[in-house]
């Protein structure tokens, strides 16, 4: 039996779901992230495209990331909450900001990306693989 992942904006007028986990987790540090966030990083679940179902209207932001892929960044258009990221780097998939998500989502990341540009205040733990810029999985 499959489990019913959602997401919303605060003010409920975006929603996300999915039926399947996400295939990718993970702690992006680019300044883009620490940007769009007001975070450090950003805390982020990657899901097929093709498994999601998303109502509601957003804002859309497009720019360029360090990498060089084209981006978007999702928020809804009434309350501003940032919800999904989109780039040519994951191609099928999109990122939704893992604060979005239930209260029951367990985060379970795989990684830390962009760590050159980390911030000086942030410890990663050990044990877990660390990426100057972007995996070679993406």
């Amino acid at each position: 039996m499959s489990h019913i992942l959602n997401a919303s904006c605060e003010c409920g007028a975006v929603q996300f779901t999915s039926t399947h986990a996400p295939i990718l987790q993970l702690y992006c540090h680019c300044s883009d992230c620490q940007h769009a966030t007001g975070n450090a990083y950003a805390r982020t679940a990657f899901f097929r495209l093709a498994d999601a179902d998303i109502s509601g209207t957003l804002a859309i932001h497009r720019y360029q990331a360090a990498s060089g892929a084209a981006t978007t960044r999702e928020a809804c258009a009434s309350c501003g909450t940032l919800l999904f990221d989109r780039s040519a780097g994951f191609p099928g998939l999109i990122g939704v900001m893992v604060e979005t998500l239930g209260d029951g989502f367990a985060f379970s990341p795989s990684c830390h990306m962009w760590t050159r540009s980390k911030r000086v205040d942030v410890t990663i733990p050990d044990g877990i693989a660390q990426f100057p810029e972007s995996p070679p999985f993406s």
